[in-house]
């Protein structure tokens, strides 16, 4: 259990029904399996009670049972055991803190099914990330383009923001999930120069920009709206600048166009390929 933060209440109605469901994942386990929990997210670790098995847990900041992160080094320590070191932090070859999680969990995981700690290392140190997950597209004119169509809740577009310093352009929208966006659009407008809202739940994510941009301090100069991914990688080319990254994290769904976040990952990758070549923008 990763962690535990609103999604999929399109489908789960509330909040304590999605929880229920998710702690399915552990629930049936017997006494001698083990099951991993972030011990950060609150509610992952209050889970983490009920769990009829081992429990072990992955953390950023503080020293638990699994694994965590020690200053700049990455430690394993299971079962009561001596902490062994993995692998600095700077091994880790992706963007972002969500990534040092993920990485933590992952060396949580494999430590309990008895990987050795130097495969781990192998792995952290040559793995450079998945398509549609924060994948660099193109650098065209000095601004990168990238396909984080993955990001289908507000939550993992706000890991994305965090992962970049430099001015974004950001590609927002989709099918909505009726997830709660303000805590998005309130970062948002700290850290893009341009959103552009496209597809089914364009309007509503423009309305939420463009009132969390009157509220406060705001860095955000401007909001669009498009009614396809097309038109906003085109709105995107006539917005960014150098320097700048252009960043599909929707946000929301595929399904208002799509069959899958993969084929709108796909589709974004032909648009910037289309627009490196100079060519119609077709899709893949």
């Amino acid at each position: 259990v990763l962690n535990v933060t609103p999604n999929h209440l399109d489908r789960h109605g509330t909040m304590d029904a999605y929880i229920a469901a998710k702690a399915n994942i552990y629930r049936h386990q017997r006494p001698a399996d083990r099951a991993i929990f972030g011990w950060d997210d609150p509610t992952a670790r209050r889970m983490s009670a009920d769990a009829p098995g081992r429990v072990a847990f992955f953390a950023l900041r503080e020293r638990v049972p699994g694994a965590y992160l020690d200053g700049e080094t990455l430690v394993l320590a299971l079962d009561g055991g001596e902490p062994i070191p993995i692998c600095p932090q700077n091994a880790i070859r992706l963007r972002g803190t969500h990534n040092v999680l993920n990485t933590l969990a992952a060396c949580a995981i494999a430590g309990a099914a008895q990987v050795p700690v130097e495969a781990m290392r192998a792995a952290i140190e040559s793995f450079t990330g998945v398509e549609h997950r924060l994948e660099t597209v193109a650098v065209i004119d000095g601004v990168t383009w990238v396909n984080d169509s993955i990001a289908t809740a507000p939550e993992r577009v706000i890991a994305a923001l965090h992962s970049y310093a430099e001015p974004i352009v950001l590609l927002a929208g989709g099918r909505d999930k009726h997830l709660p966006w303000e805590p998005l659009a309130a970062l948002a407008v700290e850290r893009c120069r341009a959103v552009i809202a496209f597809g089914e739940f364009a309007p509503q994510i423009a309305a939420l920009m463009r009132r969390a941009s009157a509220a406060g301090s705001s860095r955000l100069e401007t909001v669009e709206q498009a009614a396809t991914l097309d038109e906003a990688v085109a709105l995107a080319r006539r917005t960014a600048r150098p320097g700048d990254v252009v960043l599909l994290s929707p946000g929301g769904t595929s399904y208002d166009a799509y069959t899958d976040f993969a084929e709108r990952g796909a589709h974004f990758r032909a648009l910037v390929r289309a627009l490196v070549n100079g060519g119609p923008t077709d899709q893949e």
